[in-house]
């Protein structure tokens, strides 16, 4: 900003210029002293003085003046700043040309002011230059050429890095995929991209396997602590790592390899640019993911109760999931119980890689889906197993339903095949409902009194020595029977011994009266018992 003496050579001269246009003079002019307009030269004061503070430095005409024209114009430097104002009188009120013709000419007037009020100081400036050694313009110019090379090279790896949010992806199986690519092109260095996890998700420049062991979660814990520290690369036994965290919580990570060069300045800003456009892309996606996994959950809790085909259509076709056509629910539960969505996600996973379109929920313990097509088989449970890294798990599968009306059955028989599967001889598995057999039969609704009574009447005494005694004498039983009587693979089912069996057995015999080998006996006893499971199943 001018000071005041600067101000005041601009003032005087737009005084100056304004009278010479003849259609108007000067009446009043003030400058800016402190922020605030006063006087000038230094006078007493007029009605015009309130009238012009009023204003808060806009050009106006001040009231009262009709027929003749007073009016208020502002004195504003090229940065901006008021320098003064000044009051114009006319006889009559001018016309638009001749305001143009006022405005432009102060305007003018400004400028060259400015300029005249600038050239001591470019003087002294080149005065200063030329005092200046040399050798002193030489290292100045060498560190201004540096700098200048630094910004371009900077600039050149962010546009280069940039443009891999909006390339197609060609021969690239992900976006995480282009990215390292072309990270390890800008750099000259093999690049690692990780999840989570720790599992590495893309390569670039790298030998077939992992080029570093995989970090444990202490590890990795301690790796996010000195990012958060520092808010700079960490280095690790060979490479240099760069976090993506949400929250706290890592959501991936980039890995800049070492290969016998030291890391420049360079790397490390490509590293980190890199890592901010993975963090938009990894939060994107746990944005979709995390909003899918909600309007999901609310489809498939109303499919599996009941909803009109009409609206399911049009909220299962918001997803990009076309719910007409045949379908099946899928109900899962793993052991231990999992906290979180860890099935849910594993469980859709798995269904994208068998190429099975499903909506994919919680409710409670157990994961439900609604899966497109024919009941799928083994291969589900294989694909889980290995998602999750547990194979202690549970599936049921429900019969195919026709249209939505039919999902609250498909639904009923999923539940009723992990039920069963559950509390079978092994536990673990999948079992689809068409392979329920027998237990299809003693689960009929309204078969519940009949099958209570049936179980009491070839168990009944089994049961109350066991309530009495703590013995599993019917359990003994129900493994003898699906074992078909071998002796060997019963004992090892009930971890005991041979000898230890056959007294159980016998056990069984004095207690119910029952001969094991009469066909009949044996083929009620397991029916009998496989009731008793069912019984348990659906307490459960």
């Amino acid at each position: 900003m001018f000071d005041q003496l600067g101000a005041g050579e601009i003032v005087g001269k737009a005084v100056h210029s304004v009278s010479a246009l003849g259609f108007c003079h000067v009446a009043a002019s003030y400058l800016v002293v402190d922020g605030h307009l006063v006087p000038s030269p230094n006078r007493a004061p007029t009605v015009w003085d309130d009238d012009v503070s009023s204003l808060e430095r806009r050009d106006a005409p001040l009231p009262g003046t009709r027929p003749a024209w007073r009016y208020a114009l502002s004195i504003f430097g090229d940065s901006g700043e008021l320098n003064g104002c000044l009051v114009l009188y006319a006889g009559t009120v001018p016309t638009p040309a001749q305001m143009i013709k006022l405005r432009a000419t102060v305007q003018t007037t400004v400028s060259n002011a400015a300029e005249q009020t600038a050239e001591p100081d470019l003087q002294e400036h080149a005065h200063l230059l030329s005092s200046a050694s040399a050798s002193d313009i030489a290292n100045r110019l060498r560190i201004l050429a540096a700098t200048v090379m630094q910004l371009e090279t900077r600039t050149s790896i962010q546009n280069t890095l940039d443009s891999t949010l909006t390339a197609t992806l060609g021969q690239m199986t992900s976006r995480n995929s282009l990215l390292a690519e072309v990270l390890s092109v800008v750099t000259g260095r093999p690049v690692c991209i990780e999840d989570g996890f720790g599992n590495i998700s893309a390569t670039a420049g790298t030998k077939p396997g992992r080029p570093y062991p995989r970090p444990s979660a202490a590890d990795r814990s301690r790796t996010a602590q000195l990012w958060l520290a520092s808010g700079l690369p960490v280095q690790e036994p060979r490479r240099l790592v760069a976090l993506v965290l949400a929250d706290r919580d890592v959501l991936g990570a980039i890995c800049l390899l070492e290969n016998g060069v030291p890391y420049t300045a360079n790397d490390v800003f490509a590293l980190q640019y890199g890592t901010r456009l993975l963090q938009v892309e990894l939060s994107h996606r746990r944005s979709m993911a995390q909003l899918e996994l909600k309007l999901g959950r609310d489809l498939v809790d109303e499919l599996v109760s009941g909803m009109d085909e009409e609206t399911a259509a049009v909220r299962a076709g918001a997803l990009g999931y076309d719910i007409t056509g045949p379908q099946h629910v899928i109900a899962a539960q793993w052991q231990p119980p999992r906290t979180g969505d860890s099935v849910v996600v594993a469980l859709r996973r798995t269904l994208r890689e068998l190429h099975a379109p499903a909506l994919v929920s919680r409710r409670s313990d157990i994961t439900l889906a609604v899966v497109t097509g024919e009941p799928l088989d083994a291969e589900l449970f294989t694909v889980a197993a290995r998602t999750l890294r547990s194979a202690t798990g549970a599936v049921g599968i429900g019969g195919p339903s026709r249209d939505v009306a039919q999902l609250p059955r498909s639904f009923a028989e999923a539940l009723r095949a992990l039920q069963v599967r559950v509390h079978s001889v092994e536990p673990y598995g999948l079992t689809r409902y068409d392979q329920l057999g027998i237990y299809r039969i003693l689960g009929m609704p309204g078969s519940e009194t009949d099958l209570s009574s049936y179980v009491e009447e070839w168990l009944g005494a089994l049961q109350s020595n066991d309530a009495r005694r703590g013995s599993e004498l019917v359990h003994t039983l129900a493994q003898y029977l699906d074992h078909g009587g071998n002796y060997d693979d019963t004992a090892y089912s009930l971890a005991i011994h041979r000898s230890t069996l056959r007294y159980r057995l016998k056990c069984i015999r004095q207690i119910t009266g029952f001969e094991l080998g009469d066909p009949e006996t044996r083929l009620n006893l397991h029916v009998a018992t496989r009731a008793w499971r069912l019984r348990y199943a659906l307490k459960d």
